[in-house]
C-alpha cells in the first residue's frame, strides 16, 4: 500500500470505534497515536522531498533558460559576422534549451500540484493526531468510567441473584439466643447480690434491737436465731 493511500485510511479512522473494538483502550489509543506519529514522520519525509525535486526542476529550469539566451547571442554574433553555418548550429542549440526550459516548466507546475496536494493531506493528518491527542485523555477517563459502572452492576447482579436470607435469618437466632443468655446471666447475679445483702441487713437489726432493749432496761441480749431469753422460756 502507497504512502498517500495508508495516510487516506488513517485519515478515514474512527477512532472511538476502534476504542470499542480493542480489549484494552487504553494501550490500543496508545498504539493509534505512534501509528499515527509514524505516518505524520513519512508524510513530512515525503513532502521535504518533493518539494526537493521541485527546487531542482526550477533550478534546471533557470539553466535551460540562461542557455537559451547564450545561445541565441552566438547566433547573433555568428549572423552578424556572415558565418551563416555558426549561426544555425547556435540556433539549433538554442532550439533544444528552449524545448528543455518549456518541459522543465511543465514538470515544475505538476510537482507543485503533487507537493500542495501532500502538504494539504499532511496538514489534515496533523489536525486528526492534534485532535487524537488532545482526546486521549477525555476517552480514557471515559473507558475508566465505563468500567467502573460495569463493575457495580455486576455486583449488584451477583447481590441480586445470591439468597442470603436463610444466613441472616441464622445469624440473628444466634445474636437473640446470645442476648437471653446475656440477660439471664445479669438477673441471676442481680439475684445472689441481693441475698448477700439481706444478711448484711439482718444482723443490723439484731444489732439495733439489742441496743433498744439495753436503753429499756431489759438487759437481756438476743438469743441465736434473732430472739430474746424470755421467749425462749415460754
Amino acid at each position: 500500500m502507497g504512502l498517500l493511500d495508508r495516510m487516506t485510511t488513517l485519515l478515514r479512522a474512527n477512532i472511538n470505534d476502534l476504542l470499542d473494538q480493542a480489549e484494552d483502550p487504553e494501550v490500543m489509543m496508545n498504539q493509534i497515536l505512534r501509528d499515527m506519529e509514524d505516518q505524520l514522520r513519512q508524510a513530512r519525509e515525503q513532502v521535504a522531498s518533493m518539494m526537493a525535486q521541485e527546487k531542482e526542476l526550477e533550478a534546471d529550469q533557470a539553466d535551460a533558460q540562461q542557455q537559451v539566451q547564450a545561445w541565441s547571442s552566438r547566433a547573433e554574433m555568428a549572423a552578424r559576422a556572415g558565418q551563416d553555418a555558426l549561426a544555425k548550429q547556435a540556433l539549433a542549440r538554442m532550439n533544444d534549451a528552449t524545448t528543455h526550459a518549456n518541459l522543465y516548466e511543465q514538470q515544475i507546475a505538476q510537482q507543485q500540484q503533487l507537493v500542495t496536494r501532500l502538504r494539504g493531506q499532511l496538514d489534515a493528518l496533523q489536525r486528526k493526531y492534534e485532535q487524537a491527542m488532545g482526546n486521549r485523555d477525555a476517552l480514557i477517563a471515559r473507558h475508566r468510567r465505563a468500567q467502573a459502572q460495569q463493575q457495580v452492576t455486576n455486583s449488584l447482579q451477583s447481590l441480586s441473584t445470591t439468597d442470603y436470607t436463610n444466613d441472616l435469618a441464622r445469624m440473628e437466632r444466634r445474636i437473640r439466643g446470645e442476648e437471653s443468655t446475656s440477660a439471664a446471666n445479669a438477673e441471676l447475679t442481680a439475684s445472689e447480690d441481693t441475698s448477700a445483702y439481706d444478711d448484711l441487713d439482718q444482723q443490723a437489726l439484731d444489732a439495733q434491737l439489742a441496743a433498744l432493749k439495753q436503753r429499756l432496761g431489759t438487759g437481756s441480749n438476743p438469743a441465736p436465731g434473732g430472739g430474746s431469753s424470755e421467749t425462749q422460756k415460754m
